[in-house]
């Protein structure tokens, strides 16, 4: 315990430093930004004292600072890979904030400000932290620099895509004739707007070069894909304000300028979609000619003469070896995690059966064949009717057999989501992605449209609730594990599905628990649990045990909603119906469920028998750290009420009133 207490502690203690090195390193950058502001308002006005429109501009300058700043993480120098790595971050922190104090210098109209001023401030700036910076290496890392710089490895050209280009190419004079047909009505234009719409190519060009927008690259999916363009269409629009402001093109119109940019990005978004289906479908075809076969083989006479020994001997070999070299050769963690959670020298080859699919057809043509290990490494997700699926496997295994499968989780998707995309954009893509495929599906009037349209694809359901219809469907969870951005469960088939109570999904639950003379109840409360965690208690507790006040350690399945509502008892207020009905009382002991009772000493048990339970339990009165703390206190409780029953409830509620009310007692 003190180990674990001296590493928590040089844990906090690094965290503190960094944050207070990271504070230090802003106020030095800041006093840099105003040092550089001032000095140019000196050299061109010759005085420290600011006009009031260009103390507006410092504030502007001070905002853009600071977002930014967050923005590249300019601050953690942490987090800097080597020099070269530094700089980087230095020069596109500055480059970003003219970008952005620019386009609202062009935006708003106020050309009057000095083009020295702004750009001046960034480049002095810019200087500043570069000679601090290269000061600190020469000064703690001798020969770093070099090595930093000169290390480089040297890679070959990327590839480009020139149909993309030439596509593009036309887009961008569509674009911009578009916007102006539409402000003038005419498609001809004066020589200035042929002017701007060859700085419109010029810009287009180079922020294309740089973001490496026509390179062929493979992406995973089309947004991963389309982020480069997007990003190219964010850098064209600072381009050419920068390029508006800088010199002096102040009679050009705002609504040519970026609304032919964002037409543009329009317009690519649609050609991009397109065209990434169908580089995505080309080779889905079927083999319909002789030159088509010849691609893949040669006919050749087949032996008819098989050795069926061979085959045989084949079949009943154990599948371990498979499946680590062969199978999943290239996905060594979950052989690993297969291989330290079911014993696979016990499985031989013709009990088992890997899959990559969500489809159910597939169970018929396995109608009678003994199957003890069941992968399917298609995630879950895009299954329409899980229960429906796990009961199919269910039945398809052999009592004992295992399922192994793969599901995106909240968790796993929220990660997945911030490693592709940035920070910021990453926030906003996952609120957005989160209220369609998780809070749609939900929604009783509109959940039927959503399956109708997305067939159930790619909608984000909880560890909780994956796992919990594991267990309703008759699986025990024998582990799960987060692979590469995914929840891989197994599961082994070893009872039948749940048949003595309905799962809870709405906002409601009715859960079973164990009332007074031992006869079940049914309790009323609002939903603080992910669906189908009831069927998770005997797992949640086998893995995580009991922290102090008899909770559950670390329980995955209580939603950030519901950790709310149990603060402020939301939850509970249903259960005043059963107190209307007489099943409880307002203060008693708790009733339990039945995998929670049987914790219980069985004197203890034999006690509670003899009561009604109620809204209030004695754990407010005697506030218990422990499990056995809690059975003793309820056991005191109980005896005394039974001797004196008013004079019982009217001692513990008071003390519990107090707890509750003055000293903020919660049960966690």
């Amino acid at each position: 315990m003190d180990a674990r207490i001296e590493v928590d502690e040089k844990l906090l203690d690094d965290q503190s430093g960094r944050g207070a090195s990271t504070f230090v390193l802003g106020m030095i950058d800041l006093l840099l930004l105003l040092v550089s502001f001032f000095a140019l308002n000196v050299m061109k006005r010759g005085s420290l004292i600011l006009e009031p429109r260009y103390a507006n501009l410092l504030f502007v300058f001070l905002g853009v600072w600071f977002a930014i700043s967050l923005a590249t993480r300019k601050f953690k120098c942490g987090s800097y890979d080597n020099f070269r790595h530094a700089m980087t971050v230095l020069v596109k922190s500055n480059l970003y904030m003219a970008y952005c104090v620019v386009l609202s210098v062009v935006l708003t109209g106020l050309y009057s400000y000095s083009r020295l001023h702004i750009f001046g401030a960034c480049a002095i700036t810019l200087s500043f932290e570069v000679s601090i910076l290269s000061v600190f290496y020469i000064h703690a890392k001798p020969g770093k620099i070099r090595e930093d710089l000169l290390g480089r490895k040297i890679v070959g050209r990327e590839k480009y895509e020139s149909e993309l280009l030439v596509f593009d190419f036309i887009l961008v004079g569509l674009s911009f004739f578009a916007v102006h047909y539409w402000r003038v009505g005419q498609l001809s234009f004066s020589g200035e707007y042929e002017k701007l719409l060859v700085i419109f190519y010029g810009v287009w060009f180079s922020v294309s070069v740089a973001t490496g927008k026509f390179e062929a690259r493979s992406h995973g999916n089309y947004y991963d894909a389309m982020w480069r363009w997007i990003k190219s269409a964010i850098l064209m629009a600072f381009g050419l304000a920068v390029v508006v402001f800088g010199m002096r093109w102040l009679h050009f119109s705002r609504t040519q300028v970026f609304g032919s940019a964002l037409l543009l990005l329009f317009l690519e978004i649609v050609f991009h979609r397109i065209h990434f289906v169908v580089k995505r479908s080309k080779g889905d075809c079927d083999i319909e000619s002789a030159d088509q076969i010849k691609r893949i083989l040669k006919q050749e006479k087949l032996p008819l003469a098989l050795n069926f020994d061979e085959i045989r001997k084949h079949l009943l070999e154990p599948v371990r070896d498979n499946l680590r070299d062969k199978y999943l050769k290239c996905d060594h963690g979950l052989f690993e995690f297969l291989d330290s959670s079911i014993d696979l020298s016990e499985i031989v080859q013709a009990e088992m059966s890997l899959r990559q699919s969500d489809n159910m057809f597939y169970f018929d043509l396995m109608n009678g064949h003994p199957i003890r290990l069941f992968v399917n490494l298609h995630k879950v997700n895009d299954i329409r009717w899980l229960n429906r699926y796990f009961l199919e496997v269910h039945k398809m295994l052999l009592n004992g057999g295992y399922f192994v499968g793969v599901a995106h989780t909240i968790a796993t998707h929220k990660d997945w989501i911030h490693d592709r995309f940035p920070r910021h954009l990453a926030s906003v893509y996952y609120l957005v992605d989160f209220a369609i495929h998780r809070v749609l599906p939900k929604l009783p009037w509109v959940k039927t449209l959503y399956f109708s349209v997305t067939k159930g694809k790619n909608r984000i359901v909880s560890r909780a609730e994956i796992l919990g219809r594991l267990s309703f469907c008759g699986f025990n969870i024998v582990g799960e594990k987060v692979i590469n951005k995914r929840l891989h469960f197994i599961a082994q088939k070893t009872m039948t599905p749940s048949i003595d109570q309905n799962p809870t999904y709405g906002p409601f639950v009715m859960l079973k628990r164990v009332g007074a003379d031992g006869k079940p109840m049914v309790v009323y409360k609002l939903r603080t649990m992910h669906p189908y965690s009831e069927y998770l208690q005997d797992y949640v507790y086998r893995i995580n045990g009991l922290k102090k006040g008899g909770k559950i350690e670390n329980d995955f399945r209580i939603t950030g909603w519901g950790k709310i509502a149990r603060k402020l008892w939301l939850d509970e207020l249903p259960m005043l119906y059963n107190w209307l009905k007489g099943d409880m009382q307002i203060f008693g002991v708790r009733p339990l469920s039945s995998h929670y009772l049987g914790l219980y000493p069985e004197n203890v048990k034999a006690l509670r028998k003899k009561v009604v339970p109620g809204l209030v339990p004695p754990f407010y009165a005697d506030m218990p750290k422990t499990f056995e703390e809690i059975c003793t206190s309820e056991r005191l409780y109980i005896e005394a009420y039974l001797n004196s029953p008013v004079k019982t409830q009217v001692s513990y509620f008071c003390r519990a009133f107090c707890n509750i009310v003055f000293r903020g007692a919660r049960s966690g």
